[in-house]
């Protein structure tokens, strides 16, 4: 997977405000490896999204101060690296992510979708229930009349 995420693509991924991201970015630039060309736009790869993840469930998640953090994703590197975690594992799981958020995002606009045709039928009823009350009230005003009428008759007779 080559495709690289704009900082606004990790904020929906990982439900963190941008510039929480942008705070974490300073503080553990060592774990995050970004390479940016002057004037233009940082991007994120699947390692950058695996470590801002970590680092979201080291700080929200297991409670870790920012220092116990960066210790922790030390220990983890070092780890890593001994053990020589493959990289094919990282990048399926990264795509299956990928391909889970894009499900997700449709879903999401299609329920959108659906909210507001449930509000506009919901109008539509309101108003149907508000003309068939006017239509009885009228009924009942035209039958009303038309005994009062009759009783005015019955007098004058």
């Amino acid at each position: 997977m080559s495709e690289k995420l704009t900082i606004q693509q990790l904020s929906n991924i990982l439900q963190v405000e941008v510039s929480t991201l942008r705070f974490w970015e300073k503080e553990f630039e060592e774990f995050l490896n970004l390479k940016n060309s002057r004037g233009t736009r940082k991007r994120y790869g699947q390692d950058q999204l695996e470590v801002f993840s970590k680092i979201k469930e080291l700080l929200q998640s297991e409670q870790y101060t920012i220092k116990g953090a960066k210790r922790r994703l030390e220990l983890d590197k070092t780890l890593t690296s001994a053990l020589g975690i493959e990289q094919n594992f990282k990048t399926t799981v990264f795509q299956m992510f990928t391909a889970i958020m894009e499900e997700l995002q449709k879903t999401r606009e299609e329920s959108k979708k659906l909210a507001h045709e449930v509000q506009l039928l919901r109008t539509e009823k309101e108003m149907i229930e508000e003309k068939l009350l006017e239509e009885q009230n009228k009924g009942l005003f035209e039958f009303l009349k038309d005994k009062l009428q009759m009783k005015k008759s019955g007098e004058a007779s």
